[in-house]
């Protein structure tokens, strides 16, 4: 017979078991306790965070004969029969793979039958959002008038996706992401069950990386006790998780503050060499520098907010003294933006070593960008604010054939040009696409051809129409305008257009610069004209 994982053996069965949940598990207990329950429920929050194990105990609760203080007693014909799982009054559905209009009537047709033991026949709908709009529309009457024995648990991660009409019939619960102390108070309670061992930092490293969910959290120490043996400490979790130890980022991050490119591409060859993940490491690095920063701005509550002993964060305080918080955030947007690269790079290694070597550039880097944006903006208002220059008295008025031959002004400004004026504004706002992989995937198919008063240009090539009509649809095209005006400080607009036969030289020549751009740096590359 399989072993059962240590999340299902150590589930909790009364609502006295489940931790990080209190204001939750208390009005659930007292609306038991009054007999005011309500018809619909809606249960929402991320994964592991005790959704379902609150539905599977509510529904037991309101079922048993003698309840106890909100829990069931776990002793009365009622409770026997909804332990066995086998039991016809307690219905559980998965919405992801019974997300159809044919399982929404079949549910209403059966629901007009009474329960077998208890009150109420529950049903219990994990990952409601996943269900179709017409599998909504077909629930609704029932969702909003059941009958009297029928009682509604939905539960689900994305309640955004969920209609307002669902919304508005359900008393809705948000569950809270875990603590990392309570999570760890709890492991501690497993561990002595399984007669296991495991220190401190191990079981703290396995709450940090659960990220607030127990489910994950018992996965995890599973693993990390068939790997152990039964012992656990905190070097086999970093080995079990492919992440760096706290030691080592300390070091790594040493040699970023300390401008040391050489000791950083030491530090990842040896992190790749130990069969680490380039993508996991930039995000413990990106958590580690948030702790130095944090250590700059709230150093009071830092204990609390990252949930470590007052050693360690000593430790973040010394380290953070040595570096500015303009370099921070800098190096915090080179190593966020190296996760979102390694996405779509055929060698991850690359963009994280790139990451590193960038953050050890000094820290006029970091303000680069923000004074060339800065300048192109005053020299966009000198320029509109100039007065025109007067005429000369008396002077008599050129004739006619003469103009012809003045040069002509061009109102677009040349490519170089153009590129350059913008071209540190268009990448602030590239960083936060890039956050949207899919919005990603169609941006970067276009070239940006600078911007023209307050308007920015996105010019796609031929063949890429395909692109160009996906952001025209779906609000993309004002998702995109949004971030433009946000990085700005101003209202602009985006236009996307289609290379015309003229254009296409020029908007070679712009994809050439600013694949110079990325190559080397806005910082290192200075644009002439001819």
């Amino acid at each position: 017979m399989a072993t059962q994982a240590l999340y299902r053996q150590w589930r909790p069965n009364a609502f006295a078991d489940v931790v990080g949940q209190d204001a939750v598990v208390t009005t659930l207990k007292n609306q038991i306790a009054s007999g005011r329950v309500a018809h619909a429920y809606l249960f929402c929050g991320s994964r592991g965070t005790g959704k379902t194990t609150c539905a599977k105990i509510f529904a037991r609760a309101v079922n048993c004969l003698s309840p106890r203080d909100g829990d069931p007693c776990g002793q009365c014909e009622a409770c026997l029969a909804l332990a066995a799982e086998n039991c016809l009054d307690i219905v559980e559905i998965d919405a992801a793979s019974n997300n159809g209009v044919d399982e929404i009537r079949d549910l209403r047709e059966k629901i007009k039958y009474p329960p077998q033991y208890g009150r109420y026949r529950v049903y219990i709908v994990d990952e409601v959002h996943m269900l179709s709009a017409g599998a909504f529309n077909a629930l609704l009457k029932t969702l909003e008038e059941p009958p009297a024995h029928a009682l509604f648990l939905l539960a689900t991660t994305e309640p955004q996706r969920l209609p307002a009409t669902v919304l508005s019939r359900c008393q809705r619960y948000d569950f809270h992401r875990i603590p990392a102390r309570v999570i760890v108070g709890r492991l501690k309670t497993v561990v002595e069950g399984e007669r296991a061992q495991a220190t401190d930092g191990a079981l703290a490293r396995i709450a940090t990386a659960a990220e607030g969910g127990m489910r994950d959290a018992l996965s995890l120490l599973d693993m990390c006790l068939s790997y152990g043996g039964g012992s656990v400490d905190e070097a086999l979790v970093g080995e079990v998780l492919g992440a760096s130890d706290r030691t080592f980022l300390f070091a790594f991050a040493e040699h970023l503050l300390g401008g040391d490119a050489g000791g950083a591409m030491r530090d990842i060859d040896e992190m790749m060499r130990a069969g680490r993940e380039p993508q996991v490491f930039a995000r413990d690095v990106t958590r580690h520098l948030r702790a130095l920063l944090l250590s700059q701005t709230c150093a009071e509550q830092l204990e609390d907010l990252l949930e470590i002993t007052g050693e360690d964060a000593a430790r973040y305080a010394e380290q953070g003294k040595r570096v500015s918080r303009e370099r921070l955030l800098y190096m915090l947007d080179l190593f966020l933006a190296s996760e979102t690269d390694m996405k779509w790079a055929g060698l991850p290694r690359i963009a994280l070593e790139t990451a590193a070597v960038r953050a050890c550039l000094p820290d006029a880097a970091p303000r680069l960008d923000a004074l060339c944006a800065r300048l192109d903006q005053l020299e966009r208002r000198m320029a509109e604010e100039a007065p025109p220059a007067p005429k000369p008295a008396g002077e008599a008025p050129a004739p006619r054939a003469a103009s012809a031959r003045q040069p002509v002004r061009r109102d677009a400004p040349a490519p170089r040009a153009a590129l350059a004026e913008g071209g540190a504004l268009w990448e602030q706002v590239m960083r936060q696409v890039k956050k949207d992989i899919g919005l990603y995937a169609q941006v970067r198919m276009g070239t940006f051809a600078g911007i023209d008063g307050e308007q920015a240009r996105l010019v796609f090539a031929k063949g890429n129409e395909i692109f160009l009509n996906v952001l025209r649809q779906a609000g993309r095209k004002e998702k995109l305008e949004a971030m433009l005006s946000e990085a700005a400080g101003r209202p602009m607009a985006l236009s996307l257009e289609m290379e015309s036969p003229a254009q296409g030289g020029q908007n070679a020549g712009q994809a050439n610069m600013q694949a110079i751009f990325d190559a080397f740096g806005r910082e290192n590359v200075q644009v002439v004209d001819d």
